[in-house]
């Protein structure tokens, strides 16, 4: 798994971790919506609206179609069902599952940069220790028994 897909994968769970975008969001899964309704629907700022949908947007949550003058937001829904559909496999990918290994201090190049106990390093721990790399490739990922 590379860094871009768990950067995509954090930025939808991101999106959706707020309280108020995630009614936006299932309010947008339900109907297509302008800014105007889903202010007087939420009772909040028309900018902190705005600002809910540009995060959902980011995260390619929601897509919106212009109609004249008027913007009108509706959730992706092609791109949610896809993410449903390919999230449990994500979980299954070697990279993912490597993350939790433990780590053998002999086999790391640099174990005095370590902090606490090998096997409590973090995956941004390997990274500092040894750069932008793989994590399926790491040394000090500990070997298959």
């Amino acid at each position: 798994m590379t860094n871009y897909e768990i950067e995509e994968i954090t930025k939808i769970f991101k999106a959706l971790s707020d309280p108020t975008r995630f009614k936006i969001f299932l309010l947008l899964n339900d109907r297509v919506s302008c800014v105007n309704a889903l202010v007087n629907f939420l009772q909040i700022s028309q900018p902190a609206v705005s600002q809910h949908l540009k995060i959902l947007r980011e995260a390619g949550l929601v897509k919106i179609e212009k109609k004249g003058y008027w913007v009108h937001y509706s959730s992706d829904k092609e791109k949610i069902e896809k993410f449903l559909k390919d999230f449990p496999a994500t979980l299954k990918l070697k990279g993912v599952r490597n993350m939790g290994k433990k780590i053998n201090k002999k086999e790391c190049k640099y174990p005095e940069r370590l902090k606490g106990k090998t096997e409590e390093c973090t995956p941004e721990q390997i990274e500092k220790c040894h750069g932008d790399i793989s994590i399926q490739k790491h040394p000090c990922v500990s070997k298959k028994k």
